[in-house]
């Protein structure tokens, strides 16, 4: 095995890559856990660093926390997303409020799923060093 097979794109981790998920709805995701997401996360959750470490913390907080770190730098931009059939424009905002909708575990896991895909972050930077 090489180690470069193990290489995904710094660019696209933070910048994000568009997955389709279906014939009308494609999401710009950015790689979970980039150092962008890192350093919001580390800051956001140092007061309650002490109840993290004793596996304290809310379960609800800790969600509370994620989310908010996805919708600033995971989940990027949709194109074609519907609720009952009317397009919802993307902003953090609105990005933020899906995440955390009660019974947004799904969405919330489907994201996450896509921006956990580290083959979908190596073929962009195969893709970009084809076309160089």
């Amino acid at each position: 095995m090489d180690f470069s097979e193990f290489k995904v794109s710094a660019t696209a981790s933070e910048d994000g890559i568009w997955v389709e998920h279906d014939e009308t709805t494609k999401f710009l995701v950015a790689r979970m856990g980039n150092k962008k997401f890192l350093t919001m996360f580390n800051k956001i959750s140092a007061p309650y660093r002490r109840q993290m470490d004793a596996n304290k913390l809310a379960v609800e907080k800790q969600t509370e926390l994620m989310c908010r770190c996805m919708a600033k730098h995971v989940l990027l931009g949709w194109e074609g997303l519907t609720n009952n059939g009317k397009e919802i424009p993307y902003s953090e905002t609105t990005a933020l409020e899906l995440l955390t909708t009660e019974g947004a575990d799904e969405f919330r896991d489907l994201i996450a799923s896509y921006a956990s895909d580290n083959e979908a972050f190596r073929t962009q930077e195969m893709e970009g060093q084809a076309k160089n």
